[in-house]
């Protein structure tokens, strides 16, 4: 699976170590690069990296500012040579934390721990069924729920709430057990509490998904790379 990338960082020699360890690595596509933070905002917004490697000394806004702007649209790893932000750095919900100088070992033990974090996520996919039975009421009344009018499912504390086209069923079920009856090429987990059918997906926005119906659901950081992988074959944009 690749993982897209950009790099901030206002020193050119650090830039320059990290687009080669970009390179070089398979599975990893190097967006771009900026060593200006203003600049690297506007970027990071339009082209929604995978990871973005995130200096915390830097003019203009520091790294923590930065990540407090982009960490819903993209997966933040920090590099600097000040081990004092790292408490810092984690409030800002930062995958890892690289010290200066980066030595290649290191990083690629970064991005491992986020390979496997990314993997736990993605399914395998299901052959796809064209119904399922979902109990609803007291009487253990099995209702048919058509797979393809699944708008999406939202999970609580001890049930779920599955969206139709034209009703809403609430059943006990945890959500993990829902998804697992569902086809991973058309649904996916985008956050702990929501998943959606990629049919009735009306546009992607920085941190969330619009659907058909105009409701609009948050993607949790801990998804974001393994949806935005699941449907980057359908996406055209120019490079």
């Amino acid at each position: 699976m690749n993982l897209s990338c950009y790099i901030v960082d206002d020193e050119p020699h650090a830039l320059r170590i990290l687009e080669d360890f970009v390179n070089r690595t398979p599975g990893l596509e190097l967006l771009g690069s900026s060593a200006k933070a203003l600049e690297a905002l506007e970027e990071i917004s339009s082209s929604l990296p995978a990871l973005t490697f995130l200096d915390v000394d830097m003019p203009e806004l520091n790294g923590l500012q930065v990540a407090g702007l982009v960490n819903t649209q993209t997966t933040v790893i920090f590099t600097t040579a000040y081990r004092e932000y790292a408490p810092e750095a984690f409030e800002k919900e930062a995958a890892d934390y690289l010290l200066k100088p980066i030595s290649y070992e290191r990083f690629l033990v970064c991005i491992q721990k986020i390979r496997k974090r990314t993997a736990s996520v993605v399914q395998t996919p299901n052959p796809l069924p064209a119904f399922l039975f979902v109990k609803s009421g007291t009487r253990e009344k099995l209702l048919q729920v058509s797979v393809q009018d699944i708008v999406y499912i939202s999970g609580f504390d001890h049930y779920v709430e599955i969206q139709l086209r034209d009703q809403k069923i609430v059943t006990y079920l945890k959500l993990s057990e829902a998804l697992a009856k569902l086809p991973s090429d058309q649904f996916s987990q985008i956050h702990k509490s929501h998943i959606i059918n990629h049919a009735f997906i009306r546009s992607l926005e920085p941190g969330q998904v619009k659907l058909q119906d105009l409701t609009t659901l948050p993607i949790g950081r801990a998804y974001k790379a393994a949806f935005r992988d699941k449907i980057s074959s359908s996406v055209i944009s120019t490079k």
